[in-house]
């Protein structure tokens, strides 16, 4: 007898080029896809449960024109929760009646999902939880990493105090939320890490205005984006310090520089899965400052980080990784890691 079919629910917005691949990997591997983000509801998708006929039913119908289709979610070996976008609710309803139809529907679909027992890249739950930069932090040191000595406030004082200490040289303003700035009528732009000079001091009263990150400044070799998929691991080396824009940040270069290809340690490899535990990810990317001793300082993990820009530059199989991930089914369980080069 055959093995049933695979079926992988893909939940992101309509224009994501990065799931594209990912979707041609699983139909040709057999799996059958269904691709929705989560605007569609209420008018073109619905979920219902029932328990009334005897037996547990939980269904999800994506209404797409002439084409209906139908998931058992009960059935699912998979879900990617990539990017989707909130409910759509109709004009029809009052401000009020929409923000209590937008919880009831939060409540009602996060708890008819979450029931689900399949492989999921990632729970929506855990993702948030995981993207907490100082949460981070304190879990990659209790799992032995180094990390950047971090000062969090929004108390200039403190700030004054560090700078004081540490000179002006000696440290960086880092986001915590990633840095994207969206100014209306305006494409968004990036807010860099950058070393604080001089001007900290002029600047000093606007740290009042919400919660910073400043950090101890490391002198990099090269740094490190580690890809997570399940118990397979990309490792890329970005030689950061040889161009003069990418040595505080490597994002504020399209052009990146790769190095050779060099494998994680074996102890930074035990030190990650056990921090993937902590955060329970399936799927993370992960940023590594390498020192010129060779030492890796662990910087942060982005649970829903773009991969596909190495998977086009060095040829990696990341797309195929997770449409294997996500046929396999769940729940997940680490187990040994391999790593791939290129």
């Amino acid at each position: 007898m055959s093995a049933p079919q695979a079926e992988v629910l893909v939940l992101t917005q309509d224009f994501d080029p990065t799931v594209d691949p990912v979707v041609r990997s699983l139909t040709a591997k057999g799996a059958r896809v269904v691709r929705v983000d989560t605007s569609y509801f209420p008018r073109r998708l619905s979920f219902t449960t029932s328990d009334f006929d005897g037996a547990d039913r939980a269904v999800m119908r994506h209404h797409d024109g002439e084409i209906d289709r139908e998931v058992d979610l009960a059935a699912l070996s998979g879900v990617w929760y990539r990017r989707p976008t909130p409910f759509e609710f109709g004009e029809e309803m009052g401000e009020a009646e929409r923000e209590f139809a937008r919880y009831e529907a939060m409540h009602g679909i996060g708890g008819i999902l979450r029931s689900t027992g399949c492989l999921w890249m990632n729970r929506p739950d855990l993702d948030a939880v995981a993207d907490l930069k100082p949460y981070q932090l304190k879990l990659a040191k209790q799992a032995g990493m180094r990390v950047p000595r971090t000062l969090l406030t929004n108390d200039p004082d403190e700030v004054a105090r560090l700078v004081k200490q540490e000179g002006e040289g000696g440290l960086v303003y880092k986001s915590l939320s990633g840095g994207v700035i969206h100014y209306p009528g305006a494409f968004p732009s990036g807010l860099y890490t950058a070393v604080l000079g001089e001007e900290i001091e002029e600047h000093l009263p606007r740290v009042r205005h919400t919660l910073c990150q400043f950090q101890e400044y490391i002198e990099k070799a090269y740094e490190v984006r580690l890809t997570v998929v399940g118990d397979t691991y990309f490792p890329v080396v970005i030689d950061s310090q040889g161009v003069e824009r990418t040595k505080i940040d490597w994002r504020a270069d399209r052009e990146l520089k790769y190095g050779d290809y060099r494998p994680l340690p074996d102890g930074v490899v035990r030190q990650v899965q056990a921090l993937m535990d902590e955060l329970g990810l399936v799927y993370a990317a992960l940023d590594f400052i390498v020192t010129p001793d060779g030492e890796h300082v662990f910087l942060e993990s982005n649970p829903n980080g773009q991969f596909m820009w190495m998977q086009h530059d060095l040829g990696l199989p990341m797309a195929d990784r997770i449409a294997d991930l996500l046929m396999r089914g769940g729940p997940f369980r680490r187990g040994d890691v391999e790593q791939v080069g290129y």
